[in-house]
């Protein structure tokens, strides 16, 4: 088992609960972890510059983060009866070395996480960010989220499908790359004997 690190500041505290069992809390308020820069493909159908009508196309791709690397196993291991991850915020950062230089043609962006059987969906952005922007951060749909039960071996895969409108006589990026970095809160909750156990 990872011992707790400093770098995941959480409390821990022991009470003895009604029965008399010694139960344990540990809470990570924030947890932020950034994946390798992620280069995501645009299918643009041959075309270099957007014609005088303008160009709307979609790109997807998926960003694998390794929760246990930043969060200890007694956070994230467990079921959810007893465990709660919530997803904060994802943050992309568009690299110097992009063919897009800013985050003016984004029309869309879907975030969603899945475990093979069901998905659900984080966070959405619609459009309207300010013209040059370089980074782009949304937060949760749902602030109650638990997405313990997509967590599998302490890794979860974040899903993004987007579109994006270009105006015509403006280039089209075949692709563009980005530093993603995800935050999340962690807390469970257990007797000692399931400590001990390691259930």
């Amino acid at each position: 088992m990872k011992h707790m690190s400093p770098v995941a500041l959480f409390s821990l505290a022991a009470s003895l609960s009604g029965c008399g069992a010694l139960s344990v809390e540990a809470e990570q308020p924030r947890a932020c972890i950034t994946a390798p820069p992620q280069t995501f493909t645009l299918p643009t159908g041959g075309l270099v510059i957007a014609p005088a009508g303008g160009f709307q196309g979609t790109f997807s791709g998926e960003v694998d983060l390794g929760i246990n690397d930043a969060l200890p196993d007694l956070l994230v291991n467990g079921s959810p009866d007893n465990h709660v991850l919530r997803f904060l915020s994802m943050e992309a950062s568009i690299t110097s070395n992009s063919a897009a230089a800013n985050f003016n043609w984004l029309e869309d962006l879907s975030l969603t996480v899945t475990n093979g059987v069901t998905s659900d969906q984080l966070a959405h952005y619609g459009g309207g960010m300010t013209s040059g922007s370089t980074v782009l951060k949304i937060g949760p749909l749902n602030a109650a989220n638990n997405l313990v039960t997509f967590l599998q071996n302490g890794s979860m895969v974040l899903h993004l499908d987007g579109s994006v409108s270009i105006p015509g006589g403006a280039q089209i990026p075949s692709s563009w790359t980005a530093s993603v970095q995800g935050c999340f809160y962690a807390k469970v909750h257990k007797t000692l004997q399931e400590v001990i156990d390691g259930t």
